[in-house]
């Protein structure tokens, strides 16, 4: 049994750190989970990477997130604040909501390159740090929704100070499996068979013996997923890359160069590989420039938030954005100047300032993507330098929380109370321009506590104003629901509901116009018309119910009478005897209402239509049969007619007189056959009477006729004998069988009836003879010779 043991059970709704909420699981490895979560404090979704084991794993994640922390490039995964919660530590990072990079396998190769290009700047930027990543692979590079490409899990990346092992084989390097410290070499060796495999669709290594392959097999010269060529740079780029040799395989840098020089410069992969499956709800964007003093920090931050396309640019945003020119000038044409001036011999001073500056600039940057550590110490400096970055400080929260607001349209619903908050933070900008940092800090402080209920009321607001816009829909109230949508998309950017409900909303009008006008077709039964209406009006808006409704209702009607008129026609073909007709249409009835019962009848009656029809032509084809006196067909015939009903009774009363009369001939049939067996008495006497049966027979028929005649004829030749010459040699003694011993002569005549007999002869002292002989009218008799002649 392990050691290791679960340290928590984490599910959708934990709550984490007081400040993050769990939404649902992105993966797992190792020790560690990661959930996409809500974070309370920015609004803002983020991804946790979580420990749910106990034991040294601990340790090992902190040494991720400070690895991880120290690499800031814009293709490598942003990683927040790390919590040392006491259900074990856990630490936030950038959500990139989309799939893997392996999406692009088999992709053409200028879909596949230029994100591959912008993720080799990415490991040049960390080589440069001393970082090696040692795991480059498909499911390490995330895309976002645009399409541009991140590079994440630093889980076993090493520095020059530590190694910790570990890693997918299919990223190893030669020099991995052997062992040798880790070197940007590796990760060049696995970003090469990663634009193997995604150009060519398949791994440059076989699945059977793969270390082996890595070690010493040198894959064909890359090709296109579809056989064909591609250019000879990038063949050559990709060759070097897999080097076996560490020093052959260029650095980051010159494979993103080489990428470049083959034409595929740095870009993010088209957006339809990205998708959007995986957005998540209300992620707030966030900015985070420099801030200096001449350029009035208090108008730079608060740029207003990303707009949509159909809103442009707010006049308000428009009005602060001047404001800002306007001050911006102010400071360096009279505050700058006067810093210069009466301070001059301050330069300490001033670089004093510029760094308390820079501090608060770089605290701004990190609360606007989840930071909350403490800005420069500032201990040792003068008291107003101190003051000023303590000012700062209040400066900076007040920032993230304005921001966090306007990023979810408080212009809209925040009223009088978030102008108030503005007003405030114009007198402290006021006071922090004259110098004033305890004033300004005190005003800053008075403008938090007014938003920070706007910013619980945020989620109740929204919520308020997706239902309103949601009765509004539901009562056909295009301008109330398009309005009330619109401000719901605009608190929250992301939602889909909402963002469904305003495409709906906006498309409220044509899709009552439509419903209108199928309903007019329908009163007009010009039904085809009403279809595409109300067809077109589900198809803008598939939620639409009265849409669904009327396309479902006409679509009832059409069905009814296709279904009505298939019945009728079904019925007329059934009373002409056309089955095949009846049938096609009953059938296509049947498909049109499968549950109705009436297509089932109209097609047991071409059943039985057909059965009879059946019964009728096998009846006539018997009479027919038995005037030809063709009897074995006749039974065949009346038996095909009982198979389709048992209880007909001329067709039982038939079959008897058939079968009788087949055998009649069959006897006839064998005693002509066979005329010779006539002759015996028995046999004779019974044809005689058979024959005189025949004869008192009613009606007869030619064929049964001919047979008597022919019996009769047969019988008379039986009854009539004739001569046969038997010649000897006068010692030989003679027998007929059944006729008796004639004893020995030489010559001697014998009145004999048709048939076949045996003579034998016998003398003593010789073998005896045996003879068989058949007597016939038809035969020319020649004389049988009976001698004894072999002595023994």
């Amino acid at each position: 049994m392990s050691s290791r043991q679960s340290i928590r059970e984490l599910s959708t709704g934990t709550k984490l750190a007081n400040r993050y909420t769990l939404n649902r699981r992105l993966g797992a490895g190792g020790a560690a989970e990661t959930w996409l979560a809500s974070d309370r404090m920015t609004r803002a979704s983020v991804a946790l990477k979580i420990l749910v084991d106990d034991g040294a794993a601990s340790d090992t994640l902190r040494r991720e997130w400070q690895l991880s922390i120290r690499l800031m490039h814009a293709h490598i995964v942003r990683v927040f604040e790390f919590h040392d919660d006491p259900d074990g530590p856990l630490y936030s990072l950038q959500f990139i909501d989309g799939p893997d990079i392996g999406v692009l396998c088999g992709a053409p190769p200028e879909d596949i390159l230029p994100p591959i290009a912008l993720i080799a700047d990415a490991l040049r930027y960390a080589h440069g740090k001393g970082v090696v990543h040692r795991d480059i692979k498909a499911s390490n590079i995330l895309l976002d929704r645009n399409g541009a490409p991140y590079l994440i899990d630093f889980g076993v990346a090493a520095t020059g100070e530590t190694d910790i092992g570990g890693g997918s084989l299919i990223a190893a390097s030669p020099q991995q499996l052997d062992g040798a410290a880790a070197q940007p070499a590796d990760d060049i060796f696995a970003l090469g068979g990663l634009i193997y495999e995604l150009v060519s669709g398949h791994s440059p290594y076989s699945s059977s013996a793969t270390a082996n392959d890595i070690r010493t097999s040198v894959p064909p010269p890359l090709l296109a997923s579809d056989g064909k060529p591609i250019s000879p740079t990038l063949q050559q780029l990709v060759a070097r890359m897999l080097d076996k040799t560490a020093n052959e395989r260029p650095d980051a840098e010159s494979v993103a160069a080489g990428l470049a020089a083959a034409g595929f410069a740095a870009a993010a992969a088209p957006s339809r590989y990205a998708g959007s499956t995986h957005a998540a709800r209300d992620e707030v964007i966030t900015k985070s420039e420099s801030i200096r003093v001449a350029g009035r920090h208090t108008v730079t931050s608060r740029q207003a938030p990303v707009q949509s396309s159909e809103g442009g640019i707010s006049p308000k945003t428009l009005g602060i954005s001047l404001v800002a020119l306007v001050l911006m000038l102010v400071g360096v044409v009279f505050i700058l100047p006067k810093t210069v001036t009466t301070d001059g011999p301050r330069a300490v001073t001033t670089q004093d300032d510029e760094a308390v500056s820079t501090g608060r600039d770089q605290e701004k940057g990190r609360r606007g993507v989840g930071f909350s550590e403490n800005v420069d110490d500032l201990s040792g400096r003068d008291d107003r330098v101190q003051a000023r970055g303590a000012t700062e400080t209040i400066l900076g929260e007040l920032l993230s929380k304005m921001e966090t607001l306007e990023s979810r349209a408080v212009q809209r619903w925040g009223g009088l109370r978030f102008k108030r908050a503005q007003a405030v933070y114009a007198e402290g900008d006021k006071a922090y321009l004259a110098r004033d940092y305890a004033t300004a800090g005190e005003k800053y402080g008075e403008a938090i506590v007014i938003v920070e209920p706007l910013l619980d009321e945020v989620d109740r607001v929204f919520a308020r104003t997706l239902s309103d816009a949601q009765t509004a829909l539901d009562s056909a109230d295009p301008i109330e629901a398009l309005r009330q949508f619109e401000l719901a998309v605009a608190i929250s950017p992301s939602h889909a509901v909402a963002r469904a409900g305003l495409q709906r909303a906006r498309n409220l009008d044509t899709v009552l116009s439509l419903i209108d006008q199928g309903l007019a077709f329908e009163k007009d039964l010009e039904l085809d018309a009403a279809q595409q209406n109300f067809a077109r009006a589900a198809e803008i808006d598939p939620a639409w119910e009265p849409a669904q409704v009327g396309l479902e209702r006409v679509l009832a009607t059409i069905n009814q009478m296709d279904f009505d008129q298939r019945m009728t026609e079904g019925l007329e073909a059934l009373a002409l005897g056309d089955f095949l007709s009846a049938r096609a249409a009953f059938r296509v009835a049947q498909s049109l209402k499968p549950d109705s019962p009436e297509p089932a009848d109209g097609l047991q009656q071409v059943d039985q239509g057909v059965r009879l029809s059946r019964i009728g032509a096998l009846q006539r084809k018997a009479r027919s049969l038995e005037q030809g006196e063709q009897w074995d067909d006749v039974v065949e015939t009346y038996d095909s007619i009982l198979d389709l009903d048992g209880d007909l009774a001329f067709a039982q009363e038939g079959l008897r007189s058939a079968q009788q009369m087949a055998a009649l001939h069959k006897r006839l049939d064998d005693y002509i056959a066979k005329p010779d067996s006539l002759s015996s008495r028995v046999t004779m006497q019974a044809a005689t009477r058979l024959v005189v049966d025949i004869t008192r027979t009613p009606k007869l028929g030619p064929r049964l006729t001919d047979q008597r005649d022919e019996l009769g004829r047969l019988l008379k030749r039986a009854a009539t004998p004739l001569t046969v010459q038997l010649v000897s040699d006068n010692l030989t003694n003679v027998s007929i069988y059944k006729i008796g011993k004639l004893g020995s002569f030489d010559r001697q005549e014998v009145n004999l009836l048709p048939g076949t007999y045996v003579a034998v002869g016998s003398r003593s002292g010789f073998r005896d003879v045996r003879l068989e002989f058949r007597v016939a009218p038809e035969i020319d008799m020649q004389p049988i010779i009976v001698r004894c002649e072999e002595q023994i």
